[in-house]
């Protein structure tokens, strides 16, 4: 039992596999699956205190994987104004960097769980559903906002702190 939120995230991984792969009318389906396995896998892991460093590593990698795939998903699909895709490429680099910091100053992958991260993740996922309601430019504002705020706080995080928490809620709490 306590391998649920194991298995669920390794059908996150696989999902987001498939979404590259299949057409675009099953990319909805998919697309909310991988999000409520996202939801669950985490819940599940804490209140039935299933929670381990592998499942963390993996929840983080799974994250990752579903990120890239539906970010060139949109790029694909939707025509990005120029200062969207520098904005986000920004992000990406930031990101590269903290996960390169953190390997070399802990030996592991240092994705973190903070607030930021989660809010981000949240825009992200709503993403396909608020574009089609919303401009990509004031959505993607907001996105880019968001998601600097997310990468500079991790990035700080892992630069600064002296033991990885990667289940840390915000730079205010790090130890």
């Amino acid at each position: 039992m306590k391998y649920i939120p194991n298995i669920l995230t390794t059908f996150r991984i696989l999902t987001s596999l498939l979404i590259v792969m299949v057409s675009d009318k099953y990319f909805f389906p998919l697309y909310f699956f991988a999000g409520i396995t996202d939801i669950l896998d985490g819940w599940i892991a804490r209140q039935m205190n299933w929670t381990s460093r592998f499942g963390t590593l993996l929840d983080s990698l799974a994250d990752l994987l579903f990120f890239i795939v539906v970010v060139l998903k949109i790029i694909l699909t939707i025509k990005l104004p120029t200062f969207l895709l520098w904005g986000a490429l920004v992000i990406v680099l930031i990101r590269c960097i903290t996960y390169l910091i953190g390997y070399f100053r802990f030996h592991q992958f240092a994705s973190l769980h903070t607030y930021l991260n989660k809010l981000t993740g949240l825009l992200l996922f709503l993403s396909p559903i608020v574009l089609l309601i919303i401009p990509i430019t004031p959505f993607g504002i907001i996105l880019l906002v968001c998601g600097s705020l997310s990468a500079i706080e991790e990035f700080l995080i892992v630069s600064t702190t002296e033991r990885l928490d990667q289940n840390v809620p915000t730079i205010l709490n790090k130890k």
